[in-house]
């Protein structure tokens, strides 16, 4: 202890800046300052994105199918082709076509297949600056019997456009217990199942 009280006492009339906080909690400047505790989300794809977002599941023996977000169409008139991304509400959000001058001048014909090759690559270009880079589409079944729709989604890849949604996160995929749990019922019941059914619940009673 004597040999710490002359340290001290020479220390003792200095001012250590180096043991105060650099930073300290200072009262706002302004109303623009105050960090409001309420976030509104202005992303109306961010649950999309997030795989969190409800598809409409319609009936598993719908045909064509309702269950998807985006959804592209392709029309193929006798003077023009039109492609359109639709939501599923039923409003167009994306669209490009051989109508519009700006793609009618560079072309040599509106309804040759290079016409929908370039068609697909500006929608694809489109569905990209609007933020939409996977949408759903029944053309695949057609590649095969058509080149015209085989160069379409040949272009639309090349563009950097998946053709296929990703899966929804649902409660049974996080836990089971947040879940309700139903049975699947089946597509065809045979009376003999039926029978069986019944004795069972008869012998455990």
């Amino acid at each position: 202890m004597q040999t710490s009280t002359p340290i001290l006492r020479a220390f003792s009339g200095l001012r250590l800046g180096f043991l105060r906080p650099r930073y300290t909690h200072s009262d706002a400047l302004s109303e623009n300052d105050l960090v409001n505790p309420q976030c509104v989300n202005r992303n109306p794809r961010n649950m999309e994105m997030l795989r969190l977002a409800r598809k409409p599941q319609g009936w598993g023996l719908d045909s064509p199918s309702c269950n998807y977000w985006y959804k592209l169409f392709l029309e193929c008139t006798q003077r023009h082709v039109t492609a359109r991304v639709e939501h599923f509400t039923g409003k167009t959000v994306v669209l490009a076509s051989t109508k519009e001058w700006a793609i009618k001048q560079h072309l040599f014909s509106t309804t040759d297949i290079n016409a929908v090759r370039n068609i697909g690559h500006i929608i694809a270009q489109r569905c990209l600056q609007s933020g939409i880079s996977e949408l759903h589409t029944e053309l695949q079944e057609h590649v095969d019997t058509s080149e015209k729709i085989k160069s379409f989604m040949e272009a639309l890849e090349e563009g950097g456009l998946t053709t296929r949604e990703p899966t929804t996160i649902k409660e049974d995929s996080v836990h089971p217990l947040l879940a309700k749990r139903r049975e699947t019922l089946p597509w065809t019941v045979l009376e003999e199942e039926v029978l069986k059914e019944e004795e069972r619940k008869k012998k455990k009673e």
